[in-house]
């Protein structure tokens, strides 16, 4: 659901579907009109990259928190099969993974590798392959206060669910993270947030600059507070992700005092 709140207390409100589906009451100004075109063409630019992501099996609590069994989203890395997506939708260990593709069908996955600094996991899906690869927006480009598209692939395999914010804050989570304020939760984990071009900006992930844990800054989400990874980093590592886990860097070094 995006909502839009104009001068006159004219109140715009629309559901995004992969067709896309766009409520539009006649009566909205035709500047209106015009930026809901450019927020539509931005989102249906990367919805033949933007996949369901199915669990089965698992786990059904991690730590304190129960695991509700339902999709997630992924997003195409590579024209070999290759799919990016939060590590949330595998914290529970499924048995199986199953990606539905934009055309509907369902074909099964497997894990490649993770990063665990990024909290995203890497997954091969066969059928998959050929599906183009979204361009990422270069980090150099973003400012704060630009509009992003945050797409997600949850609620029906075939059509996509959006929100509509803001970039809000650069080198977030030391450096690693982009902040938006567009609603992030499980429904666009693993997504993607673009740019009005259509590039996308990057990965939704939870995560926190308080905690390293796997489920830090789930509690987070639909809160206004929400971090993608950058894409363009993702596209840059994928040589070596791909064929191996990307774990944290850790330095060896025990101060002392001057003392």
């Amino acid at each position: 659901m995006m909502r839009f709140d104009r001068p006159g207390n004219v109140a715009i409100r629309t559901i995004c579907a992969a067709g896309l589906l766009f409520a539009l009451p006649a009566s909205m100004p035709i500047a209106a009109q015009e930026e809901f075109a450019v927020l539509r063409r931005a989102a249906e630019q990367v919805a033949p990259s933007v996949v369901q992501i199915e669990t089965i099996g698992g786990r059904e609590r991690v730590g304190d928190l129960f695991i509700a069994a339902g999709p997630s989203t992924g997003v195409v890395v590579s024209d070999r099969g290759l799919i990016v997506t939060s590590l949330f939708s595998i914290v529970h260990e499924p048995t199986s993974i199953l990606v539905r593709l934009p055309n509907g069908n369902r074909s099964p996955a497997r894990i490649v590798s993770r990063d665990l600094a990024r909290n995203l996991v890497l997954l091969e899906c066969p059928d998959a392959a050929g599906l183009p690869v979204p361009i990422a927006a270069p980090e150099s480009e973003l400012q704060v206060g630009q509009f992003a598209v945050a797409v997600g692939r949850v609620h029906d395999a075939e059509r996509i669910n959006t929100s509509v914010g803001i970039v809000s804050a650069l080198d977030r989570v030391w450096g690693k993270a982009i902040q938006t304020d567009a609603k992030i939760s499980p429904s666009n984990y693993g997504g993607a947030l673009d740019d009005l071009q259509g590039r996308v900006i990057g990965i939704p992930v939870p995560i926190s600059p308080q905690s390293e844990e796997q489920l830090a800054g789930f509690e987070w989400y639909d809160s206004g507070i929400g971090f993608v990874i950058p894409f363009e980093t993702i596209l840059g590592h994928l040589d070596r992700w791909s064929v191996e886990d990307l774990r944290p860097g850790k330095l060896g070094v025990t101060p002392k005092a001057s003392d």
